[in-house]
């Protein structure tokens, strides 16, 4: 094992522990995903009219990238708390590589997230979800979601990087929150008004709902499945970049 992964190794136990040490947040995680299904599938599944789809197997893409989304906001204050209470300091001055610090908590927010969907997927079912995707459907979707929370956990680390304070934080992980809602999540974008249609139908969320929704149900795919992949190997390239550089500069100062 190369030093730089045994020490990655390292961070993620770290932050595990700490994660672990907080069990009302993982109470929290855990019992989101079925909230947010009761309310999205009962509440407003009785009032919802989408063609071709029951509600419930509509929304459950949606509900899951949404879960995702919610939960890396603990991703991006773990982050925030690390680098501004001075255990970076304590780092700095230790011979472990650079990259093992933020790559522990990338490490931990897949491993979170991916449990996560299990819980949502589970919930899922227990409010009527029925797809019919099969056994190859199911490792592309999964695959696809892999890809999804890797790039979301890269973005959100740059929110930890660069937020002043626990507060912003909320602020900035509520605006990818908002991107869920403004995609095909919980409504086909032709309901949409124009403005919020074109914006719905061009942003990275869109194909990741839309082609995971076609593979668990059977429904035709228009290159939705590349456009996803692209989008997410695309953003996770780029949030990288970005904040390995920013933590770079704060080791620097």
């Amino acid at each position: 094992m190369s030093k730089a992964l045994k020490d990655s190794h390292i961070m993620f136990m770290r932050c595990l522990t700490k994660t672990l040490r907080s069990p009302e947040a993982v109470t929290m995680a855990l019992v989101v995903p079925l909230v947010m299904m009761v309310l999205f599938g009962f509440v407003f599944g009785g009032i919802a009219d989408i063609e071709g789809f029951n509600y419930i197997n509509f929304i459950v893409p949606g509900i899951i990238i949404q879960c995702i989304c919610n939960s890396s906001g603990a991703t991006a204050l773990s982050v925030h708390n690390d680098m501004s209470k001075g255990i970076i300091d304590r780092f700095r001055s230790m011979q472990i590589a650079k990259s093992a610090f933020l790559s522990g908590h990338v490490w931990l927010a897949i491993v979170r997230s991916m449990i996560i969907c299990i819980m949502t997927f589970a919930a899922a079912f227990i409010v009527g979800f029925r797809p019919s995707a099969g056994f190859l459907d199911w490792l592309v979707i999964a695959g696809i979601l892999v890809l999804f929370i890797i790039a979301i956990t890269w973005v959100i680390v740059i929110f930890g990087l660069i937020a002043s304070d626990g507060e912003a934080i909320s602020g900035l992980t509520f605006l990818i929150m908002i991107f869920t809602f403004l995609s095909s999540g919980f409504a086909p974008p032709e309901t949409l008004p124009r403005v919020l249609r074109v914006f719905a139908q061009n942003q990275p969320m869109t194909p990741v709902i839309d082609a995971v929704r076609g593979l668990m149900h059977g429904t035709q795919l228009n290159g939705e499945i590349m456009l996803a992949v692209a989008w997410c190997i695309g953003i996770t390239v780029v949030a990288f970049i970005v904040a390995v550089q920013i933590y770079k500069n704060k080791l620097t100062k």
